[in-house]
């Protein structure tokens, strides 16, 4: 008798179903067990050797302890695919092949490989509702209590870019001649720059890059000033991010909004502008285009209205902080609060709580601030933003650190560096920055260390605030060690 098939669900959460309908165990008492099917899961052929397994679930166990440990989590896993199994049965779903272990291709099947089989059929001439159905199929998002997992994100990137493929298809889909033609193609320019927005969000800055400019020169090609303007904002903020503010400067002055252009298109132009202007260290000007960027979301009506009002303030507040004017910048913060809130978008909200966080700890109100960061982190973490997720843990640790409460401060240092290390740059110069002034009372040539590093980090960054916030570090380093001559 043939057993039945199991179905291991990845997309929007792991779950299992079998199609005899056998109850499944729902806690797995060894989260390595859970670990080793998502991995066979996510693996070409479904296959992994035996070492690969061990390097991702215990990586710093010697090696007879992770044989050990892969040994449990073996016994456990197949245990939770079959709870009937005999104790030393054969699992008709995890099996053994010398050094790989593979879940059985006849027997096993998993839902990412069958949305990814409808999204090629759909691509490869398909029409509207096959294109429809496999964007429905890959909408849920992989793994998401393992969102910032290094062994998912190659998985989260090719399902991305198979997304953005149907979304394109879809927005160019039998595209008709002349006007329509024209219509068909700003949707797809529309829909890419929805998606650089994401990518951007997501740390991903190179494709975010890639597609803005896609979706800016589709604009200029069709001779659309005011999508321009939008998509030069947008395209200039992530190029401010890195060393190319002279080039984020040169896009948005070739693509100004005209005088008739939308109120919230003007509030987008001014925002991009004060975010690259206030990385550069240009605070006053940043300041400035902030409030030009208030006064248009203000007027403007509509959806985006909230969000930019609130960005526009919480970017007020950031500019007088780094001036030195922290007296007049809890006020703009607090005002950001209602339309953050009212907008629903939880990146936002998480940015304009981590203004209030730091608007609190400069006034000396570190519980206020803590609580404020504890918001900020949560709500980073839910709208999938890695970077902004690194960023909230270090300051956060950094707090905790003013508090004396040492061990949580290292806990959260330690883990804003393993989450920003596969970003480098901005990101992990503040996540190394904090930890090193953890571990500079206990370990201070650790500290240098890890600010070296961070100096190289932020250098490449070309972040200023990242920068000057490493030169505090050291110079609290160096004063700590006069003080103990």
């Amino acid at each position: 008798m043939n057993p039945p098939l199991l179905h291991v669900r990845l997309l929007g959460g792991f779950r299992l179903v079998r199609e005899d309908g056998a109850p499944l165990v729902e806690r797995w008492s060894r989260p390595g067990a859970r670990t080793l099917v998502k991995l066979l899961a996510l693996a070409p052929d479904h296959a992994l050797h035996r070492e690969q397994i061990m390097a991702v679930c215990w990586p710093h166990a010697e090696l007879r302890a992770a044989l050990g440990s892969l040994r449990v989590a073996l016994h456990t896993a197949r245990h939770a695919l079959e709870p009937e199994l005999p104790p030393r049965g054969a699992s008709a779903y995890l099996t053994g092949d010398g050094e790989l272990l593979r879940l059985a291709p006849d027997t096993v099947r998993v839902d990412v490989d069958e949305a990814e089989a409808l999204a090629r059929r759909a691509l490869n001439g398909g029409g509207r509702r096959e294109l429809t159905g496999a964007l429905d199929a890959l909408t849920a998002e992989l793994l998401p209590e393992d969102r910032y997992a290094p062994w998912a994100e190659p998985a989260r990137e090719r399902l991305a870019h198979r997304r953005a493929d149907l979304r394109r298809a879809l927005a160019e889909y039998r595209r008709p001649q002349g006007g329509g033609a024209v219509r068909a193609e700003a949707d797809a320019a529309r829909v890419r720059l929805d998606w650089a927005l994401h990518l951007d969000r997501a740390g991903r800055y190179g494709e975010a890059l890639t597609v803005a400019r896609e979706a800016l020169h589709t604009y200029q090609r069709q001779g659309l000033r005011d999508a321009a303007a939008l998509a030069a904002a947008r395209l200039a903020e992530v190029l401010g991010r890195g060393r190319d503010a002279d080039e984020a400067l040169a896009v948005l002055a070739a693509h100004q909004p005209g005088s008739d252009t939308p109120d919230d298109i003007r509030a987008a132009h001014h925002m991009a502008r004060s975010a690259v202007l206030s990385y550069r260290g240009r605070y006053a000007e940043a300041l400035a285009a902030a409030r030009a960027a208030e006064s248009c979301a203000g007027a403007a009506r509509g959806t985006g209205s909230p969000v930019l009002l609130a960005r526009s303030l919480a970017q007020q507040t950031v500019c007088l902080g780094l001036s030195g004017l922290a007296d007049e910048a809890a006020g703009p913060a607090e005002s950001a609060l209602a339309p953050a809130e009212e907008s629903g978008d939880r990146a936002l909200l998480a940015t304009v709580l981590s203004v209030l966080r730091e608007t609190e700890r400069r006034a000396g109100r570190h519980g206020e601030a803590l609580a404020y960061g504890r918001r900020a982190l949560a709500l980073a973490e839910q709208a999938g933003r890695p970077t902004a997720t690194a960023f909230e843990r270090a300051n956060l640790a950094e707090l905790h650190l003013l508090r004396g409460e040492r061990a949580d401060a290292q806990r959260l240092a330690l883990a804003s560096v393993e989450l920003a290390e596969p970003f480098g740059g901005t990101a992990l110069a503040f996540a190394l920055t904090a930890l090193a002034r953890v571990r500079g009372g206990p370990a201070p040539k650790e500290a240098r260390r890890l600010l070296e590093r961070a100096g190289r980090c932020a250098a490449d960054g070309g972040h200023l605030q990242a920068i000057d916030e490493v030169r505090s570090a050291w110079a609290e380093v160096v004063q700590a060690r006069h003080a103990l001559r």
